[in-house]
């Protein structure tokens, strides 16, 4: 059985996750197989950037998916494992690939509810959960000056 290494991205931007909808009324994120040479890492940026026209740099590997599929027509059934990044979006200027019926950001819980496979709502959980516990904060740094009184 043939088995097909891909990569996508978890595009995160301002509380947002980006999502693609297909033709078959699939929603997904960006993804595509690593062309010959390439690392995974590689893989993740020119796939969202030629799928999406979204520039994004990866922040972190939040896992890998798994799964078989048929291809029609020959029936054959081809394995998938799938490499995801996290990723900060640089721009929102979408430019999505004909092959896709629209690109879209949606809010966390709605991109959750909204993504198709059930595999893909797992990595785009672990990318958010990654996100809230390494993001930076915007919270002044707590004052250690025990001897400080107000004015």
């Amino acid at each position: 059985m043939v088995t097909e290494v891909s990569a996508g991205g978890v595009l995160l931007d301002d509380g947002d996750i980006f999502l693609l909808h297909k033709p078959n009324g699939e929603w997904v994120m960006p993804k595509g197989h690593l062309e010959s040479g390439e690392t995974p890492e590689q893989a993740a940026v020119r796939e969202v950037l030629e799928e999406t026209g979204l520039t994004a740099r990866i922040v972190a590997k939040v896992g890998e998916t798994r799964y078989q599929f048929r291809v029609q027509p020959s029936g054959q059934v081809k394995r998938k494992r799938v490499h995801w990044f996290l990723m900060k979006v640089d721009n929102r200027k979408l430019d999505v690939e004909p092959t896709f019926e629209e690109g879209v950001f949606l809010p966390v819980e709605d991109a959750l509810k909204t993504l198709t496979f059930e595999n893909d709502k797992d990595i785009a959980r672990k990318a958010v959960e990654w996100h809230r516990r390494h993001a930076p904060t915007n919270r002044a740094p707590a004052r250690r000056d025990a001897d400080h009184t107000p004015s």
